[in-house]
């Protein structure tokens, strides 16, 4: 591991005990990245299985036929009077029916299990990524389902790093998937099948300058083309909290951050108040929507991560909308929900996340919402 890396995750774990349509979530894009290019702590890992385990489960009820057509399913409008959720914080208005837990490692101790995925619908089916967390060791594990269920959990080869390998961001360009992923900078590679990965450029965006938001270490991309460019949003990190920030390339190896501040920042008084991480971007029309994990140290310090949702027309001025999953009273997720994967599926959201229970450890969850795209 990386002094860069060791540090992000120190910190994050000392100070945050207790976010791929595109990116992190993702869906089908068909902007390739050249295939001639040069070969070359987790935001908030702090709230305080393997393919053969027999853990590895689905919920198919969870999962709506695969189908391209968005129209297929009428939607329902966003609640206008949302009203507080059970944190006490303004929701959303999205009204996220949750599936129960997708995947989870009963061998995990505290602090472990299975965080960061990555969504796509590529040749009928969802794919899904995820980072199985033991120890400081991180690696990326593959599913996929065809609305019956998914398939079993393959653990990804020939994606290059040290003990952390993880917080992947996936987009399918008609013929390929493309994975930007790491921690301390983020490095691109592509795949066939999901499974096997050739690296195709590193460092394709590296830390920030000194005494910036992302000085320390950069992770948790997100990214999209938006018809000219490829936008990526990330995780930054300075040593001390956690920020988000926006980056563009022609081409997805090499990119130039929009401005030196985050797009988003933390807010006082909200659920947001200590830090942002995690981003989920995913173009809608002329719109970004960016469902995030906010860090809340108002009532406990360690506190949890709530996922939350926030848009933006011009991709760097962003509108809180507010709170999408709250936290549970008991169970899987009493602690924190983290790390939104959001996709379009035969007209309904499908969310991956992950929750944090009261036994302190990671699972990948699901949600669906018939919401109408703003």
């Amino acid at each position: 591991m990386t002094l860069r890396n060791a540090l992000a995750t120190t910190l994050a774990g000392a100070s945050l005990v207790a976010c791929s349509l595109l990116a992190s979530c993702s869906s089908e894009d068909t902007t390739p990245v050249p295939s001639d290019a040069s070969t070359e702590p987790d935001a908030g890992e702090s709230d305080t299985a393997s393919p053969e385990d027999s853990s590895m489960g689905s919920e198919a009820s969870t999962l709506p036929e695969a189908s391209g057509d968005s129209d297929e399913v009428a939607c329902v409008p966003a609640s206008t009077t949302p009203g507080i959720g059970p944190s006490g914080y303004a929701l959303d208005g999205w009204m996220w029916t949750r599936g129960g837990v997708l995947f989870q490692d009963d061998t995990a101790a505290e602090l472990d299990g299975y965080l960061s995925p990555a969504a796509v619908v590529a040749g009928g089916r969802i794919h899904l990524w995820f980072a199985r967390k033991k120890g400081v060791q991180h690696r990326i594990h593959h599913a996929s389902s065809d609305g019956a269920g998914f398939d079993s959990v393959q653990e990804t080869t020939g994606l290059q790093g040290e003990d952390i390998i993880a917080y992947p961001s996936v987009v399918h360009d008609g013929s390929r998937f493309l994975m930007w992923y790491g921690s301390g900078t983020i490095d691109l590679a592509e795949s066939q099948d999901g499974v096997a990965w050739t690296m195709i450029a590193s460092s394709v965006l590296k830390t920030g300058e000194q005494g910036a938001f992302d000085s320390m270490t950069v992770l948790y991309p997100s990214v999209f083309h938006d018809g000219t460019q490829y936008v990526m949003y990330y995780t930054g990190f300075d040593g001390a909290g956690f920020a988000i920030g926006r980056a563009v390339s022609p081409d997805g190896t090499a990119f130039t951050r929009t401005s030196t501040e985050p797009v988003l920042d933390v807010r006082k008084d909200a659920f947001d108040n200590h830090a942002v991480a995690q981003p989920c971007a995913v173009r809608n029309g002329a719109e970004t929507l960016v469902w995030y994990g906010g860090y809340d140290t108002l009532v406990a310090n360690p506190g949890p991560y709530r996922i939350g949702l926030a848009s933006t027309q011009d991709g760097v001025g962003f509108k809180r909308v507010g709170l999408t999953l709250d936290l549970e009273p008991s169970g899987v997720e009493a602690y924190s929900t983290r790390d939104p994967a959001v996709v379009r599926w035969q007209g309904r959201w499908w969310m991956a996340y992950v929750g944090m229970g009261d036994d302190r450890r990671y699972r990948i969850m699901s949600a669906t919402s018939e919401t109408c795209a703003p």
